[in-house]
């Protein structure tokens, strides 16, 4: 039985139309850790979400072409942290960039180098995890709808709805993603990450927004690269 050695798992939160060297950013890192040779490396495609500007995004049949959250999670053996994460701060822009402590029993061999800082905002950061079904109301709203809209109204820094294929709750039935059933009732997970302080006042207005689900609080550090993002820019683009 392999111990298990500590490491860092990277999540990467980044618009679908962000674009790096002309090609979309998400491809760009997607590529990148593949030159780098990491492994299991996933990526999801949010539902909806909102970034620094919160402006918000989400998938609708007249709005195939917003920019919707991406997230690219992998994860790295500690020496290869200054290795690898640097290039990617370039590289996600306005995204945001998650580094958690976690543990593996797969040893990845990699080789340390030593890179200069670039300019990049961190610290200790609250993850908010809420769980629940995709058909739950609120007010004559979808619940994860108004949470996203709740979560923005509150200032929170980035939100990303994430849409399970299948899942089970306490009392529910397996949920099954299939293409005859589009109003079955799917597992929906909502993140946010911010400074615990803001989202701990957010708590009180979500115990009475939810009946059932599942909230999960963790402690992350987080890694923020704004330095190109400025007010104007963002008015120009949004115009």
């Amino acid at each position: 039985m392999l111990e298990a050695e500590p490491a860092k798992k990277v999540v990467v939160h980044i618009g679908e139309d962000h674009k790096y060297r002309g090609k979309a950013a998400f491809l760009a890192v997607f590529e990148y850790l593949g030159r780098k040779k990491i492994g299991r490396v996933t990526v999801t495609r949010g539902i909806a979400g909102f970034g620094a500007d919160h402006r918000m995004h989400t998938i609708m049949i007249e709005r195939l072409t917003e920019n919707l959250p991406i997230q690219i999670e992998f994860v790295l053996p500690l020496e290869r942290v200054d290795e690898v994460v640097p290039e990617l701060y370039q590289m996600v822009g306005t995204g945001l960039i998650e580094i958690q402590n976690t543990s593996v029993s797969v040893q990845t061999d990699g080789t340390p180098q030593n890179f200069p800082a670039t300019r990049k905002k961190e610290g200790k950061s609250q993850l908010l995890r809420v769980f629940l079904g995709e058909n739950e109301r609120w007010h004559g709203k979808r619940l994860f709808e108004a949470l996203l809209e709740s979560m923005r109204a509150s200032d929170i820094a980035g939100v990303t709805v994430y849409r399970g294929v299948a899942g089970y709750g306490e009392s529910e039935p397996s949920y099954r993603d299939q293409i005859k059933l589009a109003s079955s009732d799917h597992p929906v997970t909502v993140v946010a990450v911010d400074a615990e302080e803001k989202i701990r006042a957010f708590l009180p207005l979500l115990d009475q927004m939810l009946s059932s689900g599942l909230v999960v609080l963790s402690e992350v550090e987080s890694v923020r690269y704004t330095h190109d993002f400025r007010t104007a820019d963002r008015r120009s683009k949004v115009r």
